[in-house]
């Protein structure tokens, strides 16, 4: 399974639970939350880390058995830069 097709099939699984329970509280930390609640989030953050190249994705491909594409140089060079601007912003 590549990395797409496990995001399609969370999509796809949380889909589900959204038509499942309609008019339903899907927040777990709300107190009138239903019982799929903690599933539904738990697929919205495994889909949130599929979808961003960080150290979360790759743990998350490892509990699905995915192999994560490696970041080529360029892209962790573009990180790198990007950190350091977002310090300065910060320090400023």
């Amino acid at each position: 399974m590549t990395i797409d097709e496990a995001i399609a099939r969370v999509n796809t699984e949380i889909a589900a639970i959204e038509r499942g329970n309609i008019d339903r509280e899907l927040r777990p930390w709300e107190r009138d939350a239903c019982k799929d609640a903690s599933r539904h989030w738990g697929l919205v953050q495994q889909r949130i880390a599929l979808s961003h190249s960080n150290p979360q994705r790759l743990a998350c491909c490892d509990s699905l058995n995915l192999t994560a594409k490696a970041r080529t140089p360029a892209q962790i060079l573009a990180a790198e830069a990007n950190g350091r601007r977002l310090a300065a912003a910060r320090a400023a």
